[in-house]
This record gives C-alpha cells, structure tokens and sequence, in this order.
C-alpha cells in the first residue's frame, strides 16, 4: 500500500489523474492504492488498475524532470502504460482496457483455475523440461523468461506444484508457487485473449511517437493493427524479457528508466546485463 503517495502528496496532476481515474472506474482508485485494505488491492483486477494509474504518474513526473523516451516497452500490465507513452492510446482508453483484460482473465480463471511459480538458478530449457515432467498432474508452462536464469511458469495449481517440485529435484537455488489468481501468459489464457479481442476491435490505437519494442518477441511494433493484435493476445502468450532486454541493448540502449512503483524491473534487466545503467523513477523521486 502507499504506491504513488509521495506524487499525489506533491502534484495537483497527479491528484486529477487519480479523479479521472476513479470516474472511469467507479470505484476510488487512490484510496485503495494508499489506503487499502490490503485484501482489496491484493485481488488481481484492483492491483493492475492500481499500477497502471501509479506507472501514469511516474511517467507525468519524469516528464516534468524533462525525462522524455527514446524507446518504450512494457513487461505484461506495464505494456498498457508504454502504449500511453508512446502516444499509442488515450490513459481512459488503457485503463477500461486494463480493467476489461483483467475481468476476462479472472472469468476464465474461476471456471479453469490455474496459477504461476517461480524457477531461479536454472536455464530455459531445464525449466521446460520440469514443466513436461510435470503435466500429467496438470498443464504447466513456461510463461515469462526473465533472464537466463530467472523463469516464471503458469498452469494448473497441481501442475505448477509439481513443476515447482520437479525443479527443485533438478538443483534450482530456488522454486516457488506465486501468489497468482491466473496462470497469465500461459494456453490457459487463450479463451481470455479470444473474448479481449472483441473489446480491443473497439480500440482505436495510433502509430507511436517513439520506437515501441513488444515483450513478446522483442519486436518493433509501428502499425495500428499489430499493436492491437499484440494487446489481444498478450495475456496468452509468452513473455521474452531477457530477450527485449537484449535487442534494446544491442540496438544502443545504455540506459533503462523504470517509470511505476517499485524497482522490480530495474532488477530484471540488470539480471540480463549488468553493462547498463538502470534507474527506478521512485529513487529520483525520493532524492
């Protein structure tokens, strides 16, 4: 609790970017971000709207430091915010997106449960062989490759234990059941993305302002249409961070600002190259 007080204390922007928000909403989006309880912003659907509007924020406030893009990406909720960004889509458009996403996501849960783990200390390849080991508890996946050794899988809540399981046999410095409503970025996802898709036809989303990198193939993305395919199916496909990571570099990044609560992503891509300069927009603002 608490993420994006010490803009709204600050801000009067940021205060009507919350207003807006809850007008969409209709429920009071900063209080449950600052207030709670925690029970409330610990469900999926209030977390990722809770986000969302805090990454706006961080973005608004390294606007005005005078922090501008030259390339943007998003890892999974935080692709909505890199749309916004990069001039793609409206904030109001993103977040009944965000919102819309996350209600489908849980619908399909609650009638085909499923969650994610995580694997630290072992490769690709050895994960996935944990999860085929795994499948007849259940399916499991690969979901998210954070780095060459940081691994994320979705699945069914047995087959996920099992994985977890499995990869502990296997020598992993760690693994681990998330605390998850859905196995997101998993084939368990694809009813979800089949129904989004209905709602993202009704989008209308702009060629970017600044070269916009997808996470799931480390990919430039320009025209309308991919955009809206790659929002679409998101939620069902793979996450290749280390990959992204990688290209963004290799196409002469040097340095990654990390716009939104937290610094997990700065530690994500200092995990995949160490060579770079990684800066949470929370550690200027703190400053």
């Amino acid at each position: 609790m608490g993420m994006g007080k010490a803009l709204w204390d600050r801000d009067e922007a940021v205060k009507d970017l919350y207003a807006r928000a809850s007008g969409i909403t209709g429920s009071d989006l900063a209080a449950v971000s600052f207030e709670g309880p925690a029970e409330e912003l610990g469900k999926d659907v209030t977390a990722q709207l809770a986000v969302y509007v805090c990454n706006e924020a961080h973005r608004m406030a390294a606007a005005g430091m005078g922090i501008l893009p030259d390339v943007v990406t998003g890892y999974s909720l935080g692709f909505y915010s890199a749309l916004v960004a990069a001039g793609c889509m409206d904030f109001g458009e993103g977040l009944t997106a965000v919102r819309v996403a996350g209600e489908t996501a849980m619908a399909v849960s609650s009638a085909m449960p499923g969650t994610m783990g995580a694997v630290i200390g072992l490769g690709l390849a050895e994960v996935e062989k944990a999860c085929a080991d795994a499948s007849d508890a259940g399916g499991v996946w690969v979901s998210n490759v954070n780095a060459a050794r940081q691994v994320l899988i979705s699945g069914s809540a047995a087959g996920v234990s099992r994985a977890v399981e499995a990869a502990n046999g296997m020598g992993a410095l760690s693994a681990y059941a998330l605390n998850m409503g859905a196995a997101y970025h998993s084939p368990m996802m694809e009813e979800a993305s089949v129904s989004f898709a209905s709602h993202v036809g009704k989008m209308s989303f702009q060629r970017p302002s600044v070269p916009l990198m997808s996470y799931l193939d480390a990919g430039y993305l320009d025209e309308p249409g991919d955009i809206a395919e790659t929002v679409a199916t998101q939620i069902s496909r793979r996450a290749l961070w280390k990959d992204t990571v990688q290209r963004l570099v290799a196409d002469g990044v040097t340095r990654f600002i990390e716009a939104g609560p937290g610094s997990a992503l700065t530690r994500m891509v200092r995990w995949v190259d160490r060579s770079v300069e990684t800066v949470s927009m929370e550690s200027l603002i703190d400053v």
